[in-house]
């Protein structure tokens, strides 16, 4: 799993962070089998099993998964079920082609939410997802030079069970389909010595089509989000002048050009510079950060895209953010490991999501979505630092400040931004003892964290892309411990490689937290939603 916590244009496109999870192939000649179960509270249960090969040039990875649970409040089980495959051929010493495909199910029920033929105000009662996606890829390595040609196809499916709320005779059931596919291209060059060329594109298709059935009339409504593409190539280079294990120095650049068919076309820029003395870096860094709308946030809107004075896509401008980073760190291997950076993020043309059946009745302006006025500042300072005080324990810690502002249409700043907590710690540790046995933890704690979804996606007139937040807004500051302990072992005898008999226990404090508020139809009557307090797993995994 690779973490970008800021924007990085010659990483990827839309978006302000990122989390890529790397695909599991097998990279060793041999076979494996891995399985796994755990049960705990909540009727919670989950299986896993995966079985892989690799002979020669040619791999292959399968797996599959189950996880269910009751829930932990009235209407809330839920369950999903994946299924994965990755394989591979080696061409030559050069060349690979890899073919990974991925299905998941999942079906949830709305919290707290019971249906009532008599109550006018009825959220979703339940939400069900399936989902396919498949990869072609075609792979190089070189002493100078190393990359990908991929080809992907995502096919999405959304059901939600009691969408149109606003009387029992308008309730209906909702198909959202969502179609992606396209191309990914990258290659790396080293030409020279401490130099690095990177050169690549993306081009995406996405199709979104809607379907919503009333129940009552047995009527169905259909349509269609424009055809969406976007084609974003890039380039970026950075070079290493002096020696990595004395003093040494790394600028780079970076550049992307988004063009899109739908909305409108943005350049991602970015540069940076490293000074360092061995394991010691002081860094400077500069990213644009591009945001696209969702298709569903404006779905509603160009149902009647045909009506005079409708809503031209190509006047909405993407969120844009501006980030700036000055980080200082210092690398001692196997011993410890300490961080400090500042960042500064200047936001602007935030969007304003409608999915009300409001949207369809009337048309839309551009500065609707992306207004000129609206506008948010963050500045933050982390501290992370992880240490090894002896050889079977590790610890580590992290905590970030943050100072928001926010302009909305109603020019007026505020302080309190959703989602956006003034403080939040992280902090845990490994403990291998008594040869066998691993104990490990994590504790997170959040402060001032407000929820407004909601307000987001209001269609009053005069409302504000950031509205005032009040206490009534504001979630509980939470504090979560969770524990687990481990028993590892091997048994030759049964070719088991590696085993764990675990039991974890989450939530060891039983501490009240939320993370939304629930809202009736006025909103006048809020709520907090709560998560789940002490709960505890027990399981085992063994690979083969």
């Amino acid at each position: 799993m690779e973490v970008y916590k800021s924007p990085q244009p010659s990483r990827f496109a839309s978006g302000y962070g990122m989390i890529n999870f790397v695909p599991k192939k097998m990279t060793k000649e041999g076979y494996e089998i891995r399985l796994g179960f755990q049960g705990g509270s909540f009727g919670t249960i989950a299986e896993n099993i995966g079985l892989g090969a690799k002979k020669d040039n040619v791999d292959i990875y399968a797996a599959q998964s189950l996880i269910s649970t009751l829930g932990h409040d009235d209407h809330t089980a839920a369950n999903q079920r994946s299924y994965y495959v990755n394989t591979g051929m080696q061409l030559s010493d050069n060349w690979e082609v890899r073919l990974m495909a991925n299905k998941v199910d999942a079906e949830t029920q709305s919290p707290n939410n019971p249906w009532d033929e008599s109550t006018y105000w009825q959220n979703i009662e339940r939400f069900q997802t399936n989902s396919h996606l498949m990869t072609f890829a075609l792979n190089n390595t070189y002493d100078k030079a190393h990359g990908f040609l991929k080809a992907y196809y995502n096919d999405t499916q959304f059901y939600l069970r009691g969408e149109n709320f606003s009387t029992p005779s308008n309730r209906a059931t909702s198909n959202q389909s969502i179609l992606m596919y396209g191309l990914r291209g990258r290659e790396t060059f080293n030409p020279w010595d401490g130099g690095e060329i990177l050169v690549g594109f993306d081009l995406d298709a996405i199709n979104l089509h809607n379907s919503q059935r009333t129940w009552q009339t047995d009527t169905t409504t259909d349509w269609d989000f424009p055809f969406q593409t976007v084609f974003s190539p890039y380039i970026a280079a950075s070079h290493t002048f002096g020696d990595k294990d004395a003093f040494h120095l790394t600028p780079s650049a970076g550049i992307r050009y988004n063009n899109n068919s739908v909305f409108r076309d943005a350049l991602s820029p970015q540069a940076g510079i490293v000074l360092g003395y061995g394991n010691t870096n002081l860094a400077f860094n500069y990213a644009r950060g591009v945001n696209y709308p969702s298709p569903v946030v404006l779905q509603g809107f160009l149902q009647n895209k045909d009506l005079p004075g409708w809503l031209d896509t190509k006047d909405i401008k993407p969120e844009i953010v501006d980030h700036y980073e000055v980080s200082l760190s210092h690398n001692q291997p196997d011993l410890f490991s300490v961080s400090a950076t500042y960042f500064h993020d200047d936001g602007r043309n935030r969007l304003r999501a409608c999915m009300t059946p409001m949207a369809m009745m009337q048309p839309a302006t551009t500065s609707f979505f992306t207004s000129s006025i609206a506008k948010y500042t963050i500045d933050g300072l982390e501290l992370a630092g992880s240490v090894k005080p002896l050889d079977n324990l590790e610890l580590f810690a992290g905590a970030t400040w943050l100072w928001a502002k926010a302009k909305g249409d109603d020019d007026k700043t505020r302080e309190e931004v959703p989602y956006t907590p003034s403080f939040a710690l992280q902090a845990g540790f490994t403990w291998d003892f008594l040869e066998h046995f691993r104990l490990s933890g994590d504790f997170q704690h959040l402060r001032n964290v407000y929820d407004a979804t909601y307000m987001r996606g209001s269609t009053q007139k005069g409302t504000s892309n950031f509205q005032k937040l009040t206490d009534n807004d504001r979630l509980p500051d939470s504090s979560v411990l969770n524990l687990r302990l481990d028993y590892l072992f091997k048994c030759d005898s049964l070719h088991i490689e590696e085993g764990k008999l675990f039991v974890a226990v989450n939530n060891v404090l039983n501490s009240p937290y939320a993370y939304s508020l629930e809202k009736s139809g006025d909103g006048s009557d809020r709520k907090l939603y709560y998560m789940p307090g002490t709960s505890a797993m027990v399981g085992f995994d063994v690979t083969f």
